[in-house]
């Protein structure tokens, strides 16, 4: 373990750093094979091409130490920071970037935020990498940044790679990684990524698979298994910034993207514009309400992709999605117990599983993406 982390114990991100890469394939495996229940049968697990050094997104917060400043892993469970300049998930670059910031915000004098005291302005830097564009997040407890002009540009000079920075705020004492923009501090506020031939516009708040290269095995399978002829409709539920739903699209006829998120969905709009895609159309609501209205108004759909959050379905969307009568439905998920759960509901509702396809999206994590593939049962 002290070979790939040296404070991998201390940090506990990395859960399965006692195990050999084979032996966490093999709990991650069996683990979506258990949850199964025997309904369905489990693939072999699908490895990561990278198991470190594949994040490309980081989150770093600081501390003052002696004559200086350090950089670390915020430790949620115990509410404390394991100083490090080099997290083994995350890119050289990234962790470079971080060393980089400490003795930047040490210069400038900025005061790292006690989450004990409510002291403090600087909460975390966020740092998120695409193939076109490296971003910096730097989040602080109100928009009061000192000398905001000067430390751009000794950050510009300091960090060629960087494309764009951004400051954001938020008050709630209890949050470090995340905040509303304020103010760029150069750049335009968003970086480029590509993904299974398209490319997608990131803004600092949007979602976005963190292991890119998984991802895109992850989504061809995904599209593999909604077996589109080009006719169909597709609804793509919790779409996010429209990433599936847009590769997906030329693939169907139409594609109906819908999120509760409004800024995701005005990225998704940006996104399909950006790739020529006119098929498609992003709708800002909640799911389930969505999916409620489109079965109330008596209108069907050929297939449907859905990808929520680690909490999983609302009933009353399986319910409705079932009343939307498609053919096929494949449920991607990051926490396969939430989706065993859903599948069974979906099965009362006359879905059958067919098969589930484990990846490892998270390597050395406890973490584990599933696509499962279900088909409505002929009566």
């Amino acid at each position: 373990m002290s070979d790939f982390c040296p404070v991998g114990k201390k940090c506990s991100s990395c859960q399965l750093l006692n195990l050999s890469e084979k032996d966490q394939l093999k709990y991650k495996e069996n683990l979506c094979r258990r949850l199964s229940g025997g309904l369905y049968p489990t693939e072999a697990i699908t490895p990561s091409p990278r198991t470190r050094g594949y994040r490309n997104k980081a989150q770093f917060v600081f501390r003052r130490e002696g004559n200086g400043m350090v950089s670390g892993i915020w430790r949620s469970g115990a509410r404390t920071i394991v100083p490090t300049d080099r997290c083994a998930l995350c890119s050289e670059r990234a962790n470079e970037l971080a060393g980089t910031l400490c003795r930047l915000f040490y210069s400038f004098k900025v005061v790292p935020y006690d989450p004990f005291t409510g002291r403090g302005w600087l909460k975390s830097v966020v740092i998120r990498e695409a193939a076109q564009g490296m971003m910096l997040i730097i989040n602080g407890a109100d928009s009061a940044f000192p000398a905001k002009r000067t430390f751009a540009s000794a950050l510009k000079k300091a960090c060629p790679p960087l494309s764009t920075a951004v400051i954001a705020v938020n008050r709630d004492p209890s949050k470090l990684f995340t905040g509303k923009v304020s103010e760029i501090l150069f750049g335009d506020g968003t970086i480029t990524d590509e993904l299974c031939g398209k490319r997608f516009i990131l803004s600092p708040t949007a979602f976005y698979q963190v292991n890119r290269e998984q991802t895109a095995r992850l989504y061809q399978k995904a599209i593999e298994l909604l077996n589109l002829k080009g006719r169909e409709t597709l609804l793509d539920a919790y779409c996010g910034i429209g990433t599936i739903g847009i590769i997906a699209a030329g693939h169907a006829g139409r594609v109906i993207g819908v999120e509760l998120n409004q800024e995701a969905i005005r990225d998704a709009r940006r996104n399909a514009k950006l790739n020529g895609v006119e098929n498609i159309t992003f709708v800002a609501a909640d799911s389930k309400d969505f999916a409620k209205e489109l079965a109330d108004s008596g209108e069907r759909i050929d297939a449907a992709v859905i990808d929520p959050p680690r909490a999983g379905c609302a009933a009353s969307f399986l319910k409705a999605l079932a009343k939307l009568n498609p053919e096929r439905i494949v449920y991607i998920s990051c926490n396969p117990e939430t989706q065993a759960r859903d599948i069974r509901v979906l099965g009362r509702l006359g879905y059958r599983a067919e098969r589930a396809f484990p990846y490892d999206m998270f390597p050395q994590t406890n973490h584990v993406e599933c696509v499962t593939l279900m088909t409505r049962e002929r009566s």
